[in-house]
């Protein structure tokens, strides 16, 4: 271990060193930087540390979102360093996403001493709760001085970090610096300063321990001879959403899943639900359920959310988080611990009563795929649709898929049956922005071949974050899908005087000159065989982006079409 008494030339890196190794015994090893020269003491000291893992970016929007990728994908903290400002400020965004998928991000972000603020001085902003409530924690770290206690530092490290382990979601450490911020030439000796640390420069382990007592869980009420059905919504891992597949076959339960689920497709998974739930005799069939159990949050479908709403049987949410989660206001019994320790604690003795129920929905199910979904989207040919049912058949299983919001997920969620992919996206406040930065950060901790899904105005919305592409050792395929603005609003009730200038924003552009300026390989098919072909060409390449340019009103016209052939279906 690094001796803290050597090689530091002043206090604010003293600090800084502190720190960066309290994190590390935490277990946090990734840390995303931006160039900055207030925060340089922290910069330096990651910089230093040899069990940390550096990424660099120089935009904080896009810094922030990577930290989002990286932290979904490993399932761990990562920390975040700017400087003082509006580069603070940048990270804003992600932050929100990260308190609403209860990501766990740890801001370092580096102030101006008291005495500049409020008076004038350059670049000095109100940093004290920039980001307001949406942190789990906040601390304002003072200016470093030897009049305070380096167990300070430590101990309220740990306060912040503790919460976070306990709850999940982003927590803001925010520093005080004044001059000097670089090394000096001469080092200084703090060997008696640091003396109240002795237990911790000796050990390895974090300065405050403790143990993890974990509480009984809500004792379950038995459903053994229920009608049961299963809802698996946005899961953190693939274990998590395998294990309850499987619950859900062994009990023959049916099993609505998400999209995020990575389980679509899978086992008694109903795939498509969202098209199919508003066709009366399917609908019929699952309003016979007892008990509707949520394994997870943030559901996609609008028809499944409307479904459980009016469901008049009980709701029962299963999630780790003690965030509030009942959009709905409908939750009878709601069990905070993860999917796994809750099918742990679950053993049922007995099937269902009625096992036959989930044949007669299956069947139906079958049916209206058999006869009307799959005959619908084979006829479709170059569209949205059609490329996000060729796209399941052509990734590589257990791959990254990272699928962009607004369109692109929805058509995931209905049109992508088997999903033999790792899913992730960004839908904790769902919005359009960083989502390149964040798919770049799956694949720098996945280091496996990886594929993002987005529309175009998310694209130009993040467009910078391709410089962050070089930073890849593994394919990275981008598919785009261009229909000159947000097609979404053909969906929604949106006045026609105004939808196309007001919401739609149409650009007019194509990405082929962003391609060359980021020396990625474009492709733009004119077929569904071609873009076939083209994935398949760019699976052996490095960066590639595919590019299907479409007419706006397709899409939405198309699932508005085969919504009424699914509903009138008499079989």
């Amino acid at each position: 271990m690094a001796k803290f008494t050597d090689n530091t030339s002043n206090i604010n890196l003293l600090w800084a060193k502190l720190c960066i190794e309290e994190l590390v015994r935490h277990g946090v090893t990734d840390f995303c930087i931006a160039p900055g020269s207030r925060s340089t003491p922290l910069t330096l000291m990651a910089a230093a540390n040899k069990n940390v893992h550096i990424h660099l970016h120089f935009d904080e929007r896009g810094l922030g979102f990577l930290a989002l990728g990286l932290s979904v994908a490993s399932l761990k903290s990562v920390a975040i360093i700017t400087t003082s400002g509006t580069a603070v400020a940048n990270l804003y965004p992600a932050i929100i996403e990260a308190k609403q998928s209860n990501i766990n991000l740890i801001v370092l972000s580096a102030d101006r001493p008291p005495e500049l603020l409020d008076c004038g001085a350059n670049q000095a902003i109100d940093q004290h709760r920039i980001f307001s409530h949406y942190p789990l924690f906040f601390a304002q770290i003072p200016t470093p001085t030897l009049a305070i206690s380096p167990n300070f530092l430590l101990t309220t490290l740990h306060q912040g970090l503790q919460l976070q382990q306990q709850q999940c979601g982003p927590i803001h450490f925010n520093f005080s610096f004044a001059a000097p911020f670089y090394p000096q030439d001469d080092a200084s000796n703090y060997h008696d300063y640091l003396a109240p640390l002795q237990h911790w420069l000796n050990d390895t382990k974090p300065f405050t321990q403790r143990p993890n007592m974990q509480s009984d869980l809500v004792e379950h009420v038995d459903i053994s001879h229920k009608k049961v059905l299963i809802v698996m919504a946005r899961m953190k891992n693939k274990e998590e959403s395998t294990d309850i597949a499987h619950f859900a076959a062994k009990m023959h339960y049916p099993l609505l899943a998400d999209i995020q689920s990575s389980q679509a497709g899978n086992l008694t998974n109903l795939c498509a639900y969202d098209l199919l739930i508003t066709q009366n005799n399917w609908l019929t069939l699952l309003q016979e359920a007892d008990i509707v159990i949520q394994f997870g949050e943030q559901l996609l479908s609008t028809n499944l959310s409307q479904f459980i709403a009016s469901f008049s049987g009980q709701y029962w949410l299963v999630a780790d988080s003690t965030q509030r989660i009942d959009a709905l206001h409908r939750v009878n019994f709601r069990f905070n611990c993860s999917p796994i320790q809750w099918l742990k604690k679950y053993s049922p003795i007995t099937l269902p009563l009625d096992a036959d129920w989930l044949k007669r929905i299956k069947e139906q199910h079958n049916r209206l795929h058999k006869y009307i979904l799959q005959p619908f989207v084979s006829n479709l040919g170059l569209s949205e649709i059609g490329v996000v049912g060729a796209l399941d058949k052509l990734l590589i299983e257990n791959s990254p898929l990272f699928i962009g919001n607004s369109m692109p997920i929805r058509l995931a969620d209905m049109f992508m049956p088997t999903q033999r992919c790792q899913i992730y996206s960004n839908r904790g406040a769902s919005g359009i922005d960083g989502i390149i930065a964040s798919a770049i950060g799956v694949a720098k901790h996945k280091k496996l071949t990886s594929t993002l899904l987005i529309g175009d105005t998310s694209f130009l919305y993040d467009l910078n974050s391709l410089a962050l592409l070089k930073q890849l050792s593994t394919p990275f395929i981008i598919i785009v899908l261009n229909n000159d603005g947000g097609s979404i609003f053909n969906l929604l009730p949106v006045p026609n005087a105004q939808k196309r200038d007001f919401y739609q924003l149409p650009h007019g552009l194509d990405f082929r000159a962003s391609c060359q300026q980021f020396s990625i390989a474009y492709y733009c098919p004119n077929s569904l065989e071609i873009f076939s072909e083209n994935y398949q060409s760019a699976l052996q390449g490095s960066i590639s982006l595919i590019e299907i340019q479409i007419e706006n009103k397709q899409c939405v016209q198309q699932i508005k079409q085969l919504k009424e052939l699914i509903n009138d279906a008499s079989i």
